[in-house]
C-alpha cells in the first residue's frame, strides 16, 4: 500500500498531520475573512499551548523536590516550547510558505509521466519512515493523553493551577484543554515531515531537470534548462529559509538534553526518569534525521545538473555549445541547509556527529 502513494496523496497526508499547528498556509486566493479566521486560530493555538506551559512551570515551582514530577514537567515544557517557537516562525514565514506550497501543489497536478516516475522512486524510498513517524507520534499521544481516562489512573500531566480545580466541571474543562493542547504538540512533532516533504520535492525536481538536460540537443534547450535551474535553486533556498531556525532550535535542544541525560544517568534517579530522558533524546534525534536525510540528498541533486552536462557527448557538439556546457559545469554551488557561523551544512555526515555523550547500558538504567 505504501508504495502506491502518489505525490498528491503524500501532500494530503502531510497537510492532515500538521493541521492542528495551523502552519500549513492558506491558498493565495483565500478571502480576507478566511485569512482573518486563520490568523485568529494561529494566535489561539499559541495562547492555548502557553497556558498549559505556564501551569507546568507553576507545578515545577510547587513540587521542586519531587524529581519524577519535575522530569515529566520538564519534558512537556520542552515540547511545548518547541510548539510555540515553530508556530511563531511559520506565522512569520507565511507568505514564503504559501508560495512554495502552492508551487508544489501545482507541480503535482501538472507533473509529466517521466517526472512522475522519479517522484514515485522518492516516495517509495522515504514514505515508510515518514508514515511510521506520523503513526507512532499520534498513537503515542493517544495512549499518553487518553490512557488515564480509559484505565482510570491518575493524570499524567502534573499541571498545577492557582485556583480551585476540585469541581467536576472545572476538572472536565482542564482535562479537555490538556488533551487538545497535547494533540497540538503532537501535530507540531510532525512538522518535520512537512519540512522533509518540501526538501524531498526540491531534490526530486533537481533530478528531473538533470534528466531533461541529458536529452538536450541545442543551445536553446540548454538555456531553458539553466533558467529552470535558477528558479529551482531560488525555490530550494526559500524552503531552507522557512525551516532553518527550526533546525537550529532542535540542534540546540539536542545538545542540552544529551548533556542533561548524561547527568541523569550518572545520578541515583528512578528508572522511569532515566527512560523519560532517553526517549526524549531519541525523539529529537529522529526529528533532526527527518531534516538531515532529505537535506543531504538535495545537496547531491543540486549538483546533478553539472554532472548531467559532463555526461553529455559534449565532444560531438559545436564549439559554442561546448563553451556553454563548460559554464554550466563550472558555476555550480550545492544548495545546503546551513546556518551561518553555526552549521556549515546539515547532512547525514553532520547528523552522525550528534550522538549520546554516554554509552548506555542496562546497569545505567537500573543504577
Amino acid at each position: 500500500m505504501l508504495r502506491q502513494v502518489t505525490l498528491e496523496k503524500a501532500i494530503d497526508v502531510v497537510r492532515l498531520s500538521v493541521a492542528l499547528t495551523f502552519c500549513w498556509p492558506l491558498s493565495s486566493h483565500s478571502s480576507k475573512t478566511k485569512l482573518f479566521v486563520y490568523k485568529v486560530l494561529q494566535m489561539y493555538s499559541i495562547i492555548n499551548v502557553s497556558l498549559l506551559l505556564l501551569s507546568l512551570l507553576y507545578a515545577m515551582y510547587l513540587k521542586s523536590e519531587d524529581i519524577e514530577i519535575i522530569t515529566v514537567c520538564l519534558a512537556l515544557t520542552v515540547l511545548m516550547s518547541q510548539s510555540i517557537i515553530q508556530a511563531v516562525l511559520c506565522s512569520s514565514k507565511h507568505d514564503i510558505l504559501q508560495r512554495i506550497v502552492e508551487e508544489m501543489c501545482t507541480c503535482a497536478k501538472e507533473i509529466q509521466e517521466h517526472e512522475r516516475e522519479i517522484f514515485d522512486v522518492y516516495l517509495a524510498k522515504c514514505n515508510f519512515i515518514y508514515a511510521s513517524y506520523i503513526i507512532v507520534a499520534y498513537a503515542g499521544a493517544f495512549f499518553y493523553l487518553c490512557g488515564p481516562i480509559v484505565f482510570q489512573v491518575g493524570n499524567v500531566i502534573h499541571a498545577e493551577y492557582p485556583f480551585d480545580t476540585n469541581r467536576t466541571i472545572m476538572r472536565v474543562m482542564i482535562r479537555a484543554h490538556q488533551i487538545l493542547t497535547g494533540y497540538q504538540c503532537c501535530s507540531h512533532l510532525c512538522l518535520c515531515v512537512f519540512g522533509g516533504l518540501l526538501i524531498w520535492f526540491a531534490a526530486a525536481r533537481f533530478e528531473c531537470l538533470a534528466v531533461e538536460l541529458q536529452n538536450n540537443t541545442n543551445v536553446r534547450t540548454l538555456i531553458a534548462c539553466v533558467e529552470k535551474q535558477l528558479r529551482l535553486k531560488r525555490y530550494a533556498e526559500d524552503v531552507i529559509t522557512c525551516f532553518r531556525f527550526m533546525v537550529l532550535f532542535v540542534i540546540a535542544l539536542c545538545s542540552f538534553l544529551m548533556t542533561l541525560c548524561a547527568v541523569i544517568m550518572a545520578m541515583n534517579t528512578p528508572v522511569n526518569v532515566k527512560l523519560m530522558f532517553l526517549l526524549l533524546n531519541m525523539y529529537f534525534l529522529m526529528y533532526l534525521y527527518m531534516y538531515a536525510w532529505p537535506a543531504d540528498n538535495m545537496k547531491d541533486m543540486s549538483l546533478s545538473l553539472s554532472r548531467s552536462a559532463y555526461d553529455l557527448k559534449w565532444y560531438e557538439q559545436t564549439l559554442g555549445m561546448q563553451k556553454n556546457l563548460l559554464y554550466v559545469m563550472m558555476y555550480q554551488k550545492p544548495v545546503t541547509l546551513s546556518i551561518k557561523c553555526i552549521i556549515k551544512e546539515l547532512s547525514l555526515h553532520y547528523y552522525c556527529t550528534v550522538r549520546l555523550p554516554v554509552r548506555l547500558t542496562s546497569n545505567d538504567l537500573l543504577q
